[in-house]
């Protein structure tokens, strides 16, 4: 991490960033943060400056939300993340927030050093190149003990657009701890089974021969990657689909609604969605 140089925009670069965000969803990331509130980028050489700090205001779930902008300039490269992210009030929880956030953060500015150092620098009387994060998130709540946060993370690393990827972190506020799939259902390789059979028969309607069936089937196949982004609701889920991963980048990223009754053969767990579906 010594070096911020030229990326060249491959396809390689984006499937190391997602590589990298499935280690950082699991790891959470080391990094910390300053009592400002604002995160310095992995101490780049070069300007890293602040921009347009706006610390802790109030959404509309009634968390405090905080707000950051920072640039790393190096050369000819311009390096721009804007994160929000909230903070539950609850200690544990908040915490593994802002190491995920930050994670995040390290995570795109690494991978564009790694990029940097397999493309080369940029050639004397290039243009500056200008790359970004930016993040914004909603809060659902299915229940008065747990939050579901659903992150929109948009990157732009060159090339005819940028990317998207659907996030989902989803906190119990009795202990603060972080909920998988195992903490949701008693039986979650049932509950896979479902949301891959609810969502493929969705989407098949939805897209009927607009596409091969094949990309439908690997995308909703049931595996927990597959549904690694679940946005719980008072009234089920809410399966977030990556872009790519069900149909092409031009039909965006999907979702799928799945009610809590259609899971009920899987045991929701009443600590999570306050109440058992009914059989």
């Amino acid at each position: 991490m010594s070096c911020v140089c030229c990326l060249s925009a491959t396809n390689a670069g984006y499937l190391r960033w997602r590589f990298l965000l499935c280690v950082v969803a699991v790891l959470v990331g080391f990094s910390i943060w300053n009592e400002a509130g604002s995160m310095p980028l992995l101490g780049l050489p070069g300007q890293v400056s602040p921009n347009g700090l706006t610390g802790v205001i109030s959404n509309d779930a009634g968390f405090a939300d905080h707000s950051f902008r920072q640039t790393a300039q190096r050369g000819g490269l311009v390096i721009d993340v804007s994160l929000n992210y909230p903070s539950l009030g609850n200690a544990i929880a908040d915490a593994d927030i802002k190491r995920w956030a930050t994670g995040i953060a390290e995570a795109f500015v690494e991978n564009l050093c790694e990029d940097a150092s397999d493309n080369g620098a940029a050639r004397p009387g290039e243009g500056a190149q200008s790359y970004a994060l930016h993040g914004s998130y909603t809060v659902s709540r299915p229940s008065a003990a747990v939050v579901s946060l659903t992150f929109e993370l948009w990157t732009y690393t060159g090339g005819a657009h940028g990317n998207l990827d659907i996030i989902t972190l989803n906190y119990s506020l009795l202990n603060g701890q972080r909920l998988e799939l195992a903490d949701l259902f008693e039986e979650p390789d049932e509950a896979l089974k479902l949301m891959s059979d609810w969502s493929f028969q969705t989407l098949s309607r939805r897209f009927a021969g607009a596409w091969t069936l094949q990309m439908l089937k690997d995308g909703t196949s049931p595996d927990t990657h597959n549904f690694a982004s679940l946005t719980l609701t008072p009234e089920g889920l809410v399966i977030q689909f990556q872009p790519y991963q069900v149909v092409p980048w031009a039909a965006g990223a999907q979702t799928v609604e799945m009610l809590i009754e259609r899971l009920a053969s899987a045991g929701p767990l009443s600590t999570v969605w306050g109440v058992s579906p009914s059989p």
